[in-house]
Formats: structure tokens, sequence, C-alpha cells
């Protein structure tokens, strides 16, 4: 479990909800992880995805909104302290891994591929070697940016998962599973174009990437390259 959400009502505290599936329904009706029975409450009012000790916040359309320390928000990535209001009540997200999100508060081109190292090539190895398992070639897998001012760049998939974009804009996270790299939007705003892997957008579905698809985030195209 990597976190919990205290549930309050007039300051009271009266409850308590673990973050124990990676997704998480707020609202009026019987059929929410978190049932929050008050008449200023959407049947289906907000939804937690929590992947990866990281948890994204996102209001289903409402009526009398989602709120973030006193904001009103669409989507928003949260942190520990967070307060979360929904009609009277409130529920405080605390994270147990207490670390600051991967996509800090610069664009993609600034945090990821600036300052990427261009690696080198590697030695011919003998023709003895044996090809590498699926495990090898997901850890030697990168991307390449293909446009922009940093066109060229790349990004070895070192770490099990890897967020790219614009907190407040965008948010993408790539993550690694035993079977392969799957992509997932976790931040999308009105103002940036919608998440694309070969020209097709692919919504809130986590899609598994294949060797040398194209990513689309906001302007920027990407390259998925497998390891070899």
């Amino acid at each position: 479990m990597t976190g919990k959400l205290e549930f309050s009502f007039n300051t009271n505290k009266i409850g308590e909800y673990a973050l124990d599936k990676e997704v998480m329904t707020i609202g009026r009706k019987d059929d929410n992880d978190i049932r929050i029975d008050n008449l200023a409450v959407s049947g289906h009012h907000a939804k937690l995805l929590t992947i990866f000790g990281d948890s994204f916040l996102e209001d289903l359309n409402s009526t009398n909104g989602t709120f973030v320390n006193g904001r009103s928000i669409d989507k928003h990535a949260l942190k520990n302290g967070d307060v979360i209001t929904i009609g009277k009540h409130e529920l405080r997200y605390i994270n147990y891994n207490n670390k600051p999100s991967a996509a800090a508060a610069n664009d993609f081109e600034k945090t990821v591929f600036i300052g990427a190292k261009t690696p080198k090539s590697p030695a011919p190895e003998p023709a003895s070697t044996p090809k590498p398992n699926l495990e090898e070639r997901l850890r030697s897998a990168k991307l390449q940016l293909l446009n922009g001012k940093s066109s060229g760049k790349e990004l070895f998939l070192e770490k099990e998962s890897v967020k790219l974009g614009k907190p407040g804009l965008q948010v993408v996270l790539i993550n690694r599973r035993p079977d392969g790299h799957f992509i997932v939007a976790l931040e999308q705003t009105e103002e940036s174009r919608p998440l694309r892997v070969n020209g097709v957008e692919i919504g809130s579905r986590s899609v598994k990437l294949q060797n040398h698809d194209i990513i689309e985030i906001n302007q920027l195209k990407i390259e998925y390259y497998l390891g070899s």
C-alpha cells in the first residue's frame, strides 16, 4: 500500500481509505469505492488513479466540482498533504513514500532530453553471444525525439517507470512490466492534444508499446525502440 485518504466532515475525522487499488471512484452511488452520501456530491464524482506510488485525481464532470487545496481541478497529480474537497467533505492525501513526482515542473524537452547523453556505439560482440531475453531488451529500450529543438536526443528507459510532459498540461507515464512497456496518460487538459500512438488516440487506456511505435505527446513526436 502506497498511501491513504483521511476522510473528514466539518474538520472531524470520520474514517480513512487505503489506496490499495489502481483505480478508485468517489461519489454518492453505492458502487463507488469511496461513498459520500450527500446531495452536493455527484453519483460518480471523481476518480483516483494510483500507479507506482503516485496518485492522480480526476473530476468526472461532477455538478459541483472537485477541489484540491481550495482550487477547482479537472485532473491533478496529488502531493503528500493535499486536501481534496468534495461537497462539504474533505479527503487528506497521505503518501507513505513522500517523494516528489519524477515529472517535476519543467516541460518534456527540458526535463527529459536536454542533457541526455548520446550513447557510445557498443563494441562488436562475439558471434557466440546469446541473444538477450525480453527482460534485457526492455531494460535497454529507449525513446528518441523526432522533432523540435532537441530532435535526435535519446532517453534510455532504465527505470521501471518514467514520466514525461508538463504538469498542468499533459503528463504521460511509461512503465515497464514483465511483458513490455506500457504508456498511459495521467494528466491531460483541453489545451493539450490527445496522447496518440501511431496516430491513434488512446484516451485513458494503457497501451503496450511495440518496437518503432511513434508516440505523440502534445506537439512532440517520439519513437520507441525496444533493445536489441
